[in-house]
């Protein structure tokens, strides 16, 4: 589990981020950069928290 690095701090700007259990991409991208996260731990975090990344550019996150 990738999460279990993260800072509570950390954990709770995504889900601040999260509009209805949804983030978009582009929000999971600029977190990853402001959080200094990779895209797969924020991608596993949001797994994990039952978050919904959606209208995702690249196909990074099904």
């Amino acid at each position: 589990m990738w999460s279990k690095s993260m800072t509570d701090e950390q954990k709770q700007k995504i889900r601040d981020a999260a509009v209805d259990g949804r983030l978009a991409c582009a929000k999971a991208f600029r977190l990853s950069e402001e959080l200094d996260l990779s895209l797969k731990v924020i991608g596993e975090f949001c797994n994990e928290d039952g978050i919904r990344i959606e209208h995702c550019q690249l196909g990074c996150f099904p």
